[in-house]
């Protein structure tokens, strides 16, 4: 049985997963407090990396997982990995010497590329992860206060207008991020807590539409395949943003 470890963030792990499930699962070990050492191996300085991402995986991140990863039928158990700790069999931290360095792309194409799996276009249609489908409202929002489109205020509050979305939506996040969507767009959707990834996923597979920017909420998404709509950052072609996959049921602005 194969071991897996990865340090982090969030949605680099779960992009990650996909290639986890082709190569036949087995552990994940989730490397705790290692990100700046991670990113360090890969020419980045730590102090780089963000504030809202320092010092992850803390305790907090691996309860908040558990269960999603627990949920997969080829995750067999979920482990803690700490500096010094043996190697594992399979470093999916590797990927960060892959994407932005030569690859400008897709996650889900970075990790094929890194651990030489073939890769084409349908790949971008499959789907890696496993819920139980929650119904609480049609269209399920996130929005963080990173990835922004910088005029992307007006086309939310075109969005939301289109799907009447103080009755058919419901926002999940943080209450910090959810005061901020409600004052920034001016619409008054219902906040709705979650204890952990597993039942954001849950409620995301129940939802006909998921609306958002590029954050975890985004990444188990697209790990779904749900419909969605994703605020894009303008930094770079849309073919090269990390998150973009040419799927049918994927909008972008």
């Amino acid at each position: 049985m194969k071991t897996f470890k990865h340090s982090g963030t969030f949605g680099d792990l779960i992009y990650g997963l996909s290639v986890v499930k082709k190569m036949g699962g087995g552990d994940i070990e989730i490397a705790m407090n290692n990100i700046e050492n991670c990113v360090a191996q890969y020419g980045y300085r730590p102090d780089e990396v963000d504030t809202a991402h320092r010092g992850r995986f803390t305790e907090r991140d691996f309860d908040l997982l558990l269960p999603l990863l627990l949920r997969q039928d080829y995750i067999n158990g979920v482990l803690k990995w700490h500096a010094g700790d043996p190697d594992t069999d399979i470093d999916l931290d590797r990927f960060r010497g892959v994407l932005f360095r030569g690859f400008e792309g897709n996650y889900v194409e970075a990790y094929h590329r890194t651990f030489g799996l073939p890769f084409g276009p349908d790949i971008y249609n499959e789907t890696w992860l496993e819920a139980d489908a929650k119904t609480v409202a049609p269209v399920v929002i996130n929005r963080t206060s990173r990835y922004r489109c910088p005029q992307g205020t007006g086309t939310w509050q075109g969005l939301l207008e289109q799907a009447n979305i103080t009755q058919n939506g419901i926002f999940v996040g943080t209450r910090e991020e959810h005061e901020d969507f409600v004052q920034g767009t001016g619409f008054r959707v219902n906040y709705y807590p979650v204890q952990d990834f597993k039942e954001l996923a849950d409620v995301i597979a129940g939802a006909d539409l998921f609306m958002g920017n590029q954050s975890v909420a985004y990444s188990i998404a697209m790990g779904l395949g749900k419909s969605s709509v994703l605020e894009t950052i303008k930094i770079k072609p849309l073919a090269n943003n990390e998150c973009y996959f040419p799927r049918d049921n994927c909008q972008y602005f």
